[in-house]
């Protein structure tokens, strides 16, 4: 196969959905030898926060020598993106010819699109020799088509309300999803999250003689005037990270401690590979920020905690008005677009709603409209806000760029972060 034609192969599987499981994974990964067992691997669940804290422990691990995989979802531009050895993402190329290894071995078995690429992603890792992977579930962790993996160390970054059609109406009922994950006498390290959720957490990891490991009990960072300060078995001051955004604390906290765990586990750890790896790390579309020479922030928040951070961050800097380029997915008819975008508005003097790119169930002008109208005639909404709808993102984005100094904040969905991202690269 071409890349143009594997690429076209795996997209028909965007349209079988999401349908949690291990059997059909296992069964596909049985036929191609089982990779999975080829590499060791950190596991990463949560609702936000997995990608970030993967790339600062992934960069940690390459600076100290480890051959590294990365597998992350999803994707700002490329497929390719999601499958990284040592710091590269895989080849046109090499992603063709892995496509038609799996697309033999699936033969008439039925899949899903995150299944094919998981699969995609353990045969590449084990093909390049990677020494330790880290991985990224897609959604959940229970069920997660990841989770055949048997890691060294578990990570949780929080737990919030998001894809409640597949986990659960509760953040207990989530977490329960999440801490599906932890393995038996494998670490745990679980980042800032309710009561109740940790109680799930903390029960799990009992039952299975886990080690488990607290963010601001066992381990946290903190900022000073140097620099962020970590505190673990170790304490480093002065650390320089390469990632904006206040949620980017916890995130190089939840990585640390991991990196501290799997030194004991043999891998080596070097207070000054650790500092040139996070002034290196690199993780676009999060909080990222391009001169133009108006200001345009992009940040792939695209549930509702993922836009409370957002906000903390806005005010941390000092941004106090913008100027808004929103669009949202509305998988599984439970995500809570509306709520994300009034939490947004306070400071946004012109809103620019459009249609996400991407393969989700887009939440469309009409529906903004007619959602827009009613919050209006509520009171839930004021009439003050000046919104501009284009069913077009390229439309959107180029009316917004206009008449204006204000920053430009581009949000609510990572694949139009993503298309934005790659138009202003290239200008």
């Amino acid at each position: 196969m071409t890349f143009k034609e594997a690429f076209e192969w795996l997209s028909r599987f965007q349209f079988h959905g999401i349908r949690p499981g291990l059997e059909r994974i296992t069964v596909l990964l049985s036929r191609l030898g089982h990779p999975e067992k080829a590499f060791q691997a950190v596991h990463i669940a949560g609702t936000n926060g997995k990608g970030s804290t993967a790339a600062i422990l992934e960069g940690l691990l390459r600076h100290h020598g480890v051959k590294t995989g990365l597998y992350t979802s999803p994707h700002l531009v490329s497929v390719c993106e999601r499958f990284r050895v040592a710091g590269k993402p895989i080849s046109e190329a090499r992603f063709a010819a892995l496509c038609s290894r799996v697309r033999e071995a699936l033969g008439e078995l039925p899949a899903t699109y995150f299944e094919l690429t998981t699969a995609l992603a353990f045969l590449y890792f084990a093909e390049e020799g990677v020494e330790l992977a880290v991985v990224e579930c897609g959604l959940g962790g229970r069920l997660d088509a990841t989770n055949v993996i048997d890691p060294e160390v578990a990570i949780i970054t929080n737990i919030g309300l998001d894809h409640q059609a597949y986990l659960g109406e509760s953040l207990c009922q989530i977490a329960a999803e999440k801490a599906g994950i932890i393995k038996e006498r494998r670490p745990v390290v679980v980042g800032p999250v309710s009561p109740e959720a940790l109680y799930v957490i903390a029960n799990r990891a009992k039952d299975l003689s886990a080690p488990l490991f607290q963010f601001d009990k066992d381990f946290r960072v903190f900022s000073s005037q140097s620099g962020f300060v970590y505190q673990g078995r170790r304490r480093l001051s002065g650390l320089e990270l390469n990632l904006k955004g206040r949620f980017q604390q916890t995130n190089l906290a939840l990585a640390l401690k991991a990196f501290e765990l799997l030194e004991e586990k043999g891998f080596p750890f070097h207070e000054g590979a650790v500092r040139q790896a996070l002034r290196e790390v690199a993780w676009p579309g999060r909080y990222e920020m391009f001169k133009l020479p108006r200001l345009v922030i992009l940040d792939g928040a695209h549930n509702l905690d993922g836009i409370r951070a957002l906000l903390e961050s806005l005010e941390e800097d000092g941004i106090k008005r913008y100027h808004l380029l929103f669009a949202a997915s509305d998988e599984g008819g439970t995500k809570p677009y509306l709520e994300m975008l009034k939490a947004l508005l306070p400071k946004a003097e012109r809103i620019f709603l459009c249609q996400p790119p991407g393969p989700r169930k887009p939440v469309t002008i009409a529906e903004w409209r007619e959602h827009l109208e009613r919050a209006k005639e509520g009171g839930a909404l004021s009439r003050e806000n000046s919104f501009v709808f284009k069913n077009s993102w390229e439309e959107a984005l180029e009316e917004a760029l206009k008449g204006s100094n204000l920053p430009l904040l581009v949000t609510g969905s990572l694949y139009l972060v993503g298309q934005v991202r790659a138009l202003l690269k290239r200008a």
